[in-house]
Parts: C-alpha cells; structure tokens; sequence
C-alpha cells in the first residue's frame, strides 16, 4: 500500500478537527498576532482558528509569536515565550524553544519542532519529549509524524500504544500480507490451543492465491486420475493417497467401492450433497431400482453426442447389481464405469466428501504445492513429478474477471470478514464484565480476541512479532474508526480475488447513524482505495444525499472514462435496483489542472507511469 494515497484517505477531515482544538494551561502554540485592541486583548490565529486572547506583554500586529498557554477563565491567556519565526533560516529561536521544554537542539528535535509549527498542533513539555521517543523508534519519521497529526487531531488517546497502533496502520504492510505473515509464522507443532484456531480462522478468512491454488491443483490431479487411462491414472492415484487425499490404502477398486458405498448411504434428501454428486447418486438409485432408461437418459445429457456411449455405461453400470455368478471381471467394469461417470459429473467438493473430508482436502493441497515446489527433497519418480507440475500449472493459469454485473465483493462476503477481526471486542468485553458473568453476554472467538490470546501464551519471537504487528494494524483501524460528535466513521481493509491475483480494498466511510443504532445509507461518504497492477493507484469518492450518488474517480490513466463509458449505464442500472440514482460519474487525472480540496490532497499521491491493460471494470 502507498502510505500517502492512504494518509490521504484517513485525514479527510482534519482541518476540521484543528479548527476545534482545546487549549490547555501549560500548552506551547505558534500563532499570528492579526489585531490589537485595548488593554492588551487581541485576535490571535492558531492554525485555521482565530481567537480573542489576553496577552501578558505588549507585542506587534502580523508578527508570529511563541506562546504559552496560562490558566484563567474567560478569554485564553497567553504568555509570549520567544519569537514565532526563524530568522534568515537559522534555527536560533526552535533552539531557544527546545531550550524551554529542557530538550537538546538536535538536528532530530529541530525537525520536531517545525513539524509542530508547520502543522499548527498545540504541544507541552511532555508531549514534545514523548513524540520525540516515539520518532525514534519507528523506520519513518515522516510517516511517523503523520500518525503523530493524526493522534492529536482525532481526539486519539495520546499513548505509546495508541500512536503505535495508527502508524502500523497507515505505514506497515496491508492487512492481508500482517495475516499471511502470521499465519507463516504459525508452526504446525506449535503447542497451543490459541495459534490451532487463529491458523484455522486465518485459513478461512484469507482468499489466499495460495490456497486457492493448492485446491485447484489437487482437483486437477483428481482429474487426471479418473479421466486417464495407465500409468498417468495409477500415478495421480498414488499421489493422492501420499498426499492424504484418500484416506485408504486398498487398490483402486477398493477405493472405487468406498466411494459407491459411501454415495448409496446417504439419504434422499439432495441439499446432502453437491449438485454434480447428487447428479452421480440420482443415476445409481435408478439403475438399481431397474430404470435404466432414466439413467441411460440423464448420463446422454451429459454426453449428448455419444449416444452409444451412454448405452455402454450404463450396461456396464448394472453390472455393479446384477453380475452373473460374482465375477470378478464384471465388478471391476461397472466401477471402471462409476469411475467414469464421476469424471464427467463431480468436483473437488465431491470428491473431499467421498474420499477423507474436507479437512484432508484442503490440507492435501497445501502438501501437493509444496511436493510440486520441492521434487528432489520429497523423492518423487519423474513420472509423479511430471503430474504434479502440470497439476499445479493449470491452476494457476489467471481465471477470467467475473462476468459484468456479478459482484467481486458481495455484501455477505464483507460482514462476513468484518465481524470476525474482532473491532468490536473491547465493548463485548465490557459487556461480558457488565454482565458480572451470569452467561448472558460472552466475547465471540475473532481475529483480535486470538490474537491477545496467543500474546500471553508467550509464543516464539517470529510468532510474537508477527502478532503484535497485526493486533497494531487492528487497533490502528479501531482508533480511526471512532465517533466524532454525530459523525461515525469506519476505516478498514478487506481483501478479494480479482482475476487470478488477491488484492485488498481500502474502505473509510463516514456519515450519521439513524436512530436505532444504524449506518445511514441515505446520507453519507465513502472512499475507496485500491493499489492495482495496470492502473496502479485508483481513489473512488462516493457522496450519497438522499440516495442520489455522486462519484469521483482518481487515476492517472487519462484514457480510464473512455474505457469506462460502457459502463455506467450498467452501473446506474444496478443502483437503480436497489433504490438509488447516480448522479453523475467524473473522472480525474492528478497533476491535470482541477480545483477543490479533493484535487489538492490526492496530487502528491501519484507519479506518472506508463499504461498498459485494463483491471477492473467501474
């Protein structure tokens, strides 16, 4: 993730937030004297604020002072403590200011210092030697100043952890490379009941390219087992029972009459099963019930121009019911032709429920990409290597984009990932400790109630550095998303499958709440951040009034609206669908000549590179 793009994202309403600062005693400010009055008064500004003050000394009108903050009721008063400015760039008045706070005039303070000023942000003694322990700490000073403005705008506790928190946030790696780090880090014989549920929930929550891949792979390499004939057909078979696909050890037939067994014991209910083993099971039942017709129909559907070979299969088939005297020749043609029809008609989720759950299944594929990965350590023969390449080839051939109108990120998909981070786990804390623990309330297993577990488990420093980053990054979107008077805003990253690459989303929306509790969709912004491999940086700002939307779209390829003018007519149809009018659509191309704050803050976020494909339709 670009730190600036999401900066960006995360001080929309900054401004504002200076503009309402409260001014404590003891605090150190750089303001402008703008007028004087009698006794001593003035108006004094302070970053975007303008104030009348009382002053303790006579001073000059448009000068810049250093001031302190003394206590009084009614109008602020302030007390000159040095000149506001640095004369011919030498930083004489910063050292004389540093020499106030008892601090050093390092280069490092210095820099401190201006930031303060530049930023107009009110500052003490201790919050000025805090900041300077915290910059040190951190790789980026700038970024770490960042997540210093952001601290101290937004009303954010002013804590170590705190100022930690939103740095990882906006600086670290994104959300979803903090989890796949971690769960990396999670060795399987890790002793711990905490590092068993948070792998497995990461497992579940991660679209990962990995995992995707890993299943397709062993579903390729099942493929090849019931599609082939040979040695290309007995060497899948082999690898699949290496890998733990299969659970049993017995021959081919014996593995073959598990799976008919297994396929005949199960009810006539067909939500049971998948579509394509319900299929299977439909065209057993009714060659054993004597309907070969049937069967001889439904197995046509599925190779309509081979009549004749639907004749023979199911000629084949009834010989798993009707054999003359047991022999054994006869079983192993109607489970050749089981086989066969389970090629043409099942898939991997079939098969995992046939062969060793799908547990074993998923596990097994995440074997197989390591087999493929290392050949020689895991002594394949050249014939199970060459299987299992071609396996893990096709799989990760890139997958089509989805077809228009089908979501890349249902709504399901992402309440779904957002109620198991955990960002509400403080207050279901607190309600449980509310709850004086009769029952009634209790803290849902997530990502972040894991994570806290696993930390005061102690675990190896791999795993304890991998954790605390992610639990910073989880507490940094907490921090961010906080209520502001009546405004609540919610910060947060969520990951998806775009073609064959997992990307991730980077979502800040903000508005009202209606009454009973709910995000009013009526009234309210989103902004949309996305790092793509074509397009590079692309920024949606989304304004909803009254369900009418207005949207603006930031990317440098200045041919995007071109592209996406087929589109919008889609678009407006699907929001029409649920309630909602699309005002318009404009596109922007940073560095071009535009006005408004947006254009302003989004500039210095992108740099101009060439352009070639198209990622995503808008």
């Amino acid at each position: 993730m670009e730190t600036g793009a999401l900066q960006g994202l995360f001080n929309q309403k900054t401004s504002q937030q200076i503009k309402t600062a409260e001014f404590r005693p003891g605090q150190i400010i750089n303001g402008k004297i703008l007028k004087l009055y009698p006794e001593q008064v003035a108006e004094v500004q302070i970053g975007n604020q303008k104030m009348i003050a009382q002053l303790e000394a006579p001073l000059s009108a448009n000068q810049r002072y250093w001031f302190q903050v003394q206590p009084g009721e009614g109008k602020v008063h302030l007390k000159v403590i040095g000149s506001g400015t640095e004369e011919k760039g030498q930083p004489g008045s910063l050292a004389k200011m540093l020499g106030e706070f008892s601090m050093q005039p390092t280069k490092e303070n210095i820099e401190l210092i201006r930031f303060f000023i530049k930023e107009q942000l009110p500052v003490n003694s201790e919050l000025l030697k805090q900041a300077s322990e915290w910059l040190s700490m951190v790789d980026s000073r700038s970024a770490g100043q960042d997540a210093m403005k952001m601290v101290l705008t937004r009303g954010i506790p002013v804590t170590q952890a705190a100022f930690e928190a939103v740095y990882t946030t906006t600086k670290e790696q994104s959300l979803v490379l903090l989890m796949e780090k971690l769960e990396k880090a999670l060795d399987p014989a890790l002793n711990s009941d905490a590092g068993a549920s948070l792998k497995k929930l990461l497992n579940e929550m991660l679209p990962s390219n990995k995992i995707m891949t890993s299943e397709a792979a062993l579903d390729n390499l099942a493929a090849i087992w019931l599609k082939r004939d040979g040695k290309e057909s007995q060497g899948a078979l082999e690898l699949l029972k290496q890998l733990g696909a299969i659970s049993s050890r017995g021959s081919e037939i014996i593995v073959l009459q598990q799976m008919l067994a297994k396929i005949q014991s199960y009810g006539t209910s067909e939500n049971e099963l998948p579509e394509g083993l319900n299929f299977v099971k439909n065209i057993i039942n009714q060659i054993s019930n004597g309907e070969s017709s049937t069967a001889r129909q439904m197995i046509s559907s599925l190779i309509p121009e081979k009549k004749l070979a639907a004749n023979e299969l199911v000629e084949s088939l009834k010989m798993l019911f009707y054999r003359a005297s047991g022999k054994e020749s006869e079983l192993q043609q109607g489970l050749q032709a089981f086989k066969q029809v389970m090629s043409m008609a099942s898939d991997g989720e079939s098969l995992a429920i046939l062969l060793g759950g799908k547990d074993a299944w998923r596990q097994a594929g995440m074997d197989l990409l390591k087999a493929a990965g290392q050949p020689q350590s895991n002594n394949l023969t050249g014939l199970h290597a060459q299987l299992l390449s071609e396996a893990v080839s096709k799989a990760e051939q890139p997958a089509p984009l989805q077809e228009a109108g089908t979501a890349l990120l249902a709504d399901t998909q992402i309440k779904k990932f957002l109620s198991v981070l955990g960002l509400s786990y403080e207050y279901q804390l607190g309600e449980v400790l509310k709850d004086g623990g009769t029952g009634r309330a209790q803290v849902s297993e997530t990502l972040k109630s894991l994570v806290l577990r696993l930390l005061n488990e102690n675990p190896p420093p791999a795993v304890k550095e991998a954790s605390e980053l992610l639990l910073n990054k989880l507490t940094g979107f907490q921090l961010l998303s906080q209520e502001a008077g009546p405004i609540q805003q919610l910060v947060v990253q969520i990951p998806f499958v775009l073609g064959a690459k997992t990307t991730e989303l980077t979502m800040q929306w903000s508005g009202k709440k209606t009454n009973d509790g709910k995000i009013d969709a009526d009234f309210c912004r989103v902004l949309f951040y996305l790092k793509l491999e074509h397009l590079n940086d692309l920024i949606v700002d989304m304004q909803v009034q009254n369900r009418v939307l207005s949207v603006q779209i930031f990317n440098e390829n200045a041919e995007l609206k071109k592209m996406s003018e087929q589109m919008t007519p889609v678009l407006k149809s699907k929001l029409a669908e649920i309630n909602y009018h699309l005002s318009s659509v404009h596109f922007h191309v940073p560095g071009q000549l535009q006005t408004g704050r947006n254009q302003r803050s989004l500039s210095d976020f992108y740099s101009h590179k060439e352009y070639s494909g198209v990622d995503i339709k808008i």
